[in-house]
């Protein structure tokens, strides 16, 4: 079975929708949303094997096979998944800079902040049903990484392990309200201050599901030169959404891009 085709019309309609989504909301499946992850679930479970979807817009695929998420496919094909994030990489990082990137998802940011750094990413990931996935979308765009296998915590947590909420769309995963997913684990944590000080990235991308809140220390290391987050302001609100802000730029960041979720600071 040949993988779904998606025309170039629906395609450019969803980059608009992407661009113009405000910061209070996560986007809404529309129908045709929903006929179009059936048919990618159909194409999905008759695979023998693994196939590869190419993404629309930037040089990057993603490997799957039978049991792949079909939304995740779905939203990758069609260039919505992470999209605000790679359209930041694609155009804020430069040749050599140290990526560490803390919620790698499918490891479809990593691979492309490795493409575009032109080094080794450091990948911070606590969902251990995504680390097969991750080393084969770094192996299959080229790419190399470094996994570490912990959720990224605020240094005042102190205990070795947090437990994880996962969800059945299980790319997704929160320490924030763990009772509200599908299943729980337990993890090992590291803090922030600790991954900051042995890998010294010049970059830190953070994808962490709401866990963005309370999580900077009091001191960011000189070596960081830009912070790329997404801040889940509909699930953690205004208030801590201003006083993460806020925190940033205390520190000598400015807040130089917002796409979608995504916000961007360089320091000054």
């Amino acid at each position: 079975m040949p993988i779904p085709r998606l025309e170039h019309h629906t395609i450019e309609i969803r980059r608009q929708r992407v661009s113009a989504r405000g910061l209070n909301q996560w986007p809404q499946e529309e129908p045709d949303d929903d006929e179009q992850i059936e048919r990618f679930r159909l194409w999905l479970d008759g695979l023998h094997g693994e196939a590869v979807l190419t993404h629309p817009f930037y040089p990057l695929i993603l490997p799957v096979q039978s049991g792949f998420s079909a939304r995740m496919a779905y939203y990758f094909a069609i260039g919505d998944y992470e999209q605000a994030d790679l359209q930041l990489i694609d155009e804020m990082l430069l040749p050599g800079d140290r990526v560490m990137e803390c919620g790698a998802g499918a490891g479809v940011t990593g691979s492309f902040a490795a493409m575009r750094s032109g080094q080794p990413v450091v990948v911070v990931e606590p969902n251990k049903r995504m680390y097969p996935q991750i080393r084969n979308s770094f192996a299959a765009n080229g790419q190399q990484l470094q996994l570490v296998e912990a959720a990224v915590v605020p240094d005042a947590y102190h205990g070795e392990q947090i437990e994880l909420g996962i969800y059945d769309e299980y790319w997704w995963s929160s320490a924030l309200t763990p009772a509200a997913a599908d299943q729980q684990a337990s993890v090992p944590a590291r803090a922030l201050s600790s991954l900051l000080a042995d890998y010294e990235p010049s970059v830190l991308i953070l994808d962490i599901e709401g866990g963005e809140c309370g999580l900077f220390p009091a001191q960011l290391p000189a070596a960081l030169r830009m912070i790329m987050i997404e801040i889940h302001t509909p699930d953690i609100g205004e208030l801590p959404t201003v006083e993460l802000v806020n925190r940033i730029q205390a520190q000598g960041f400015r807040l130089c891009r917002l796409l979608a979720q995504t916000w961007v600071f360089l320091r000054s």
